[in-house]
C-alpha cells in the first residue's frame, strides 16, 4: 500500500507537470533592466554572457554606444518590437542605446533604438536580418546579441561627441569595414560548432551519418585483417624489399582506424555530445576510414599486377633484355647532340638537364645488373623473385629512356625560343613606346624596369653562346609588367576624368546640404545640440578641402564627405527641435519662439534636455520631458 500510494503521487506530479507544460510558456512583460545583459529564459552559458559584454563594452569604448540585451521565455502575443521600444522606455534608454530583446519560447524578437541613433535605418534592418535573425534560427543565442554589437560598431559610420574630429573617414570606409565583418561572421558561423569543422555533409541526417560511420569503421577493419594476410604471404613470396610499400601503406591505415575507432568511443562513452559535435565526430570517422581504405586497395592493385607478371616471367625478363638493349643503343647519339648542345648554348640554358647522360648510364649498369638477378632467378625456379627484380630493371629503364628524351626535347626548346625572340622583342618594344607617352609619374618606374629587363633580354639572347629561353623569359616578364602599368595608367587617368566631371555636381550638392544645415541651425540654435553642430563644423571643413584639393578623385571624395556630413547635421538637428520644450514655464508665444532661436538667453536656462552619459546606459528620468522612448524605431519579427 506504502509503494502505491507513492506511485499514485508520482503520477498525480507528472500529471501537473504536464498540464503546467501544455499551458504555454511563462510570459514576462515589459521591464526596467537593471543590467545590460539580462537572462529571464535561462539559455545563456557563463561563456555567452562574457563574450556578449565584451562586444558591448568595445561597442561603448569605440562608438559610445550602449547595447542592452534580455531573453525571456514570452512576449506573451505583444509584438517583439513593442515590447522592446516599452522596456526601453521602462529602462529610461536614450539616444545611444539600443536594446535587442527575445522570446526564445515565442521564436520572436525585437530591437528598439531612438530616432535620434547614428545608425540608419537601412542599414539596422540589415544588421538585424542578415546577422542577428540567422543566428536567432540556429538558437546561437549570446551569437546574435554578439553579432548585433559588432554590426552597430561597424555599421554606425562614426561615434558621438568629441569622437567626431575623425568622422570624415569612417563615413566612407564604414560600410566596407561593416561588409568585412559581416562576411567573417558568416565564416564562422559556417561551422557546426566552436572548434569543429564545416558540416561535410548538409544533406545527411544525423542518424544516415551515424550509419555511414558505422559501415565504414567495420569496412576499414575488415580491409585492414584481409592485408595484414596479403601483406604476410606476399613478403613470403616476394621478399621484405617488395612490400615495403605496402607494409607503410598499411601500418598508416591501420593508425587511421585506430583513430577513429578512438572517435566512436568517444561518441558512446557516457557523456553525451549536442548534435553538431556528434555530426563532426561521425564525419571524421567517414574520412578516416576511407581514407585508410583506399590507401589499402591501391596497395592490393599493385601486388595484383605482380603476381600477373609471375605468370609470365620468362616472358616478362626476355621483354625486358630487349629494351635495355635499345635504350643503350641510344647513347652515343644522345652523347653527340649533348656535345652539339655545349658548343652552341649558354651553360644556363642547359642546367635542366645537365648531368642526365652520366646519370643515365648509371642507371643502365643498376638495370643490367638486376635483369641477370631476375635469370639467376629463373633459372633457380623461383619466379617470384625473378619478377621483384624485373620490376626494379624495369624502373631503371624507365627512368633512363625519360632522361635521354630529355637531351633532345631540350634542344627543341631552344630552337623554338630563339624563333620567338625576335617578335617578342617588337612587341616589348612598341609597348615601351606607348608607355613613354603616358602622362603621370606611375608609369615611369614600369618604364624603367621594362628597359632594363629589354637589355638583359638582348644580353641572353646575343653572343656566340646565348640563352634564347632566358631570354623569352625576361621579354615575357617585361611586356606582361608593361601592359600591367598602361593599364593602371589608363585606370588612373580615366578615373581622374570621371571626377573631374563630378566634381561640380558633387560640390553644388554639398554646398547645398551645408548651407541647409546652416540657415536651420542658425534659426532654430537654441535647441541644437553639439552632435549637429559637430557635424555641421566637419562638412565645412570638407567642403573647403574640397575647394582646395588639386587631385580631382580626391576633391571629389571630399565633396561627397561634405555633402553626407551635412545631411546627417540637419537630421540630427532636425530630431533635436523635435524633441525641444521652451526652458521655464511661460505662456508668451513669442518668448518660446525667441527661445527657439536664441536658447537660455531671454529666461537664463539651459537647453531643453540634459546631456552626457549616466550609469547603467540610461538617461535620468527627467530627460526629453520625461518620456525617454518618445520616437523609437527598429525592428523585430519571427526566426
Amino acid at each position: 500500500m506504502r509503494r502505491l500510494s507513492v506511485l499514485i503521487g508520482v503520477l498525480i506530479g507528472v500529471a501537473a507537470l504536464l498540464a503546467l507544460n501544455a499551458g504555454g510558456a511563462a510570459a514576462d512583460p515589459p521591464m526596467r533592466l537593471a543590467d545590460r545583459v539580462t537572462d529571464r529564459a535561462g539559455v545563456l552559458t557563463p561563456n555567452d554572457v562574457a563574450e556578449i559584454q565584451d562586444a558591448i563594452q568595445q561597442l561603448r569604448t569605440e562608438n559610445n554606444v550602449d547595447l542592452f540585451v534580455v531573453y525571456v521565455e514570452s512576449f506573451d502575443g505583444a509584438d517583439g518590437e513593442e515590447w522592446a521600444h516599452e522596456t526601453a522606455r521602462l529602462s529610461q534608454l536614450g539616444e545611444e542605446d539600443a536594446l535587442l530583446a527575445v522570446a526564445v519560447a515565442d521564436r520572436a524578437y525585437g530591437i528598439s533604438v531612438a530616432d535620434g541613433f547614428p545608425v540608419d535605418e537601412s542599414r539596422l534592418d540589415e544588421i538585424r536580418t542578415e546577422d542577428v535573425e540567422p543566428r536567432l534560427s540556429a538558437e546561437a543565442w549570446g551569437g546574435a546579441a554578439v553579432a548585433l554589437a559588432d554590426g552597430l560598431r561597424s555599421g554606425g559610420g562614426h561615434g558621438f561627441g568629441l569622437g567626431l574630429a575623425v568622422v570624415g573617414g569612417a563615413v566612407v570606409v564604414g560600410a566596407g569595414a561593416y561588409a568585412l565583418a559581416r562576411r567573417r561572421r558568416r565564416t564562422a558561423g559556417a561551422a557546426a560548432a566552436p572548434g569543429l569543422p564545416p558540416d561535410e555533409f548538409p544533406d545527411v541526417s544525423t542518424a544516415d551519418l551515424a550509419y555511414r560511420a558505422s559501415a565504414a569503421l567495420i569496412e576499414v577493419d575488415d580491409a585492414v585483417r584481409t592485408s595484414e594476410q596479403e601483406l604476410a604471404a606476399a613478403r613470403a613470396h616476394f621478399g621484405d624489399d617488395a612490400v615495403a610499400e605496402f607494409a607503410a601503406a598499411l601500418e598508416h591505415s591501420r593508425a587511421d582506424m585506430l583513430r577513429a575507432f578512438t572517435l566512436r568511443q568517444r561518441l558512446d562513452d557516457d557523456e553525451p555530445e549536442d548534435e553538431p559535435a556528434a555530426r563532426a565526430l561521425h564525419a571524421e570517422i567517414v574520412r578516416l576510414a576511407t581514407a585508410a581504405d583506399e590507401r589499402l586497395d591501391e596497395q592490393v592493385e599493385a601486388f595484383d599486377a605482380l603476381r600477373g607478371l609471375e605468370a609470365r616471367a620468362p616472358e616478362y625478363v626476355t621483354g625486358l633484355r630487349t629494351r635495355l638493349d635499345g635504350v643503350r643503343a641510344r647513347v652515343p647519339q644522345v652523347d653527340a647532340a649533348w656535345a652539339a648542345l655545349r658548343s652552341r648554348y649558354a651553360a644556363t640554358a642547359l642546367e635542366p638537364v645537365a648531368g642526365d647522360v652520366d646519370q643515365a648510364r648509371e642507371l643502365l649498369t643498376a638495370a643490367d645488373a638486376e635483369l641477370a638477378e631476375a635469370q639467376q632467378g629463373l633459372d633457380g625456379g623461383g619466379s617470384g623473385a625473378a619478377v621483384v627484380a624485373g620490376r626494379a630493371a624495369e624502373d631503371a629503364i624507365t627512368q633512363v629512356e625519360t632522361l635521354l628524351d630529355g637531351i633532345g626535347r631540350r634542344e627543341s626548346e631552344l630552337a623554338d625560343a630563339a624563333e620567338q625572340i625576335p617578335a617578342a622583342r617588337s612587341e616589348v618594344e612598341l609597348d615601351l613606346a606607348e608607355a613613354r607617352a603616358l602622362p603621370g609619374a606611375e608609369i615611369a618606374p614600369v618604364v624603367a624596369r621594362a628597359s632594363a629587363a629589354l637589355a638583359a633580354a638582348d644580353e641572353a639572347a646575343g653572343g656566340p653562346q646565348p640563352d634564347p629561353i632566358a631570354a623569352l623569359r625576361l621579354l615575357g616578364e617585361a611586356g606582361a609588367a608593361l601592359d600591367q602599368g598602361m593599364a593602371d595608367a589608363r585606370e588612373a587617368a580615366e578615373r581622374g576624368r570621371k571626377a573631374a566631371a563630378a566634381l561640380g555636381q558633387a560640390v553644388l550638392t554639398a554646398r547645398s546640404s551645408v548651407a541647409a544645415a546652416e540657415d536651420f541651425v542658425a534659426t532654430r540654435r537654441g535647441a541644437v545640440g553639439a552632435q549637429a553642430r559637430t557635424r555641421l563644423a566637419e562638412a565645412h571643413r570638407h567642403l573647403d578641402q574640397a575647394g582646395g584639393a588639386d587631385d580631382p578623385v580626391a576633391a571629389l571624395g571630399e565633396a561627397q564627405q561634405a555633402d553626407a556630413l551635412g545631411r546627417e547635421a540637419l537630421r540630427l538637428a532636425q530630431a533635436d527641435v523635435s524633441r525641444w520644450s521652451p526652458p521655464g514655464a511661460t505662456n508668451s508665444v513669442g518668448a518660446d519662439l525667441a527661445g527657439l532661436v536664441l536658447g537660455g538667453i531671454l529666461s537664463g536656462a539651459t537647453s531643453g534636455y540634459r546631456g552626457g552619459r549616466h550609469g547603467g546606459g540610461g538617461f535620468s528620468p527627467g530627460s526629453f520631458g520625461g518620456s525617454a522612448s518618445r520616437g523609437r524605431r527598429g525592428g523585430g519579427g519571427r526566426f
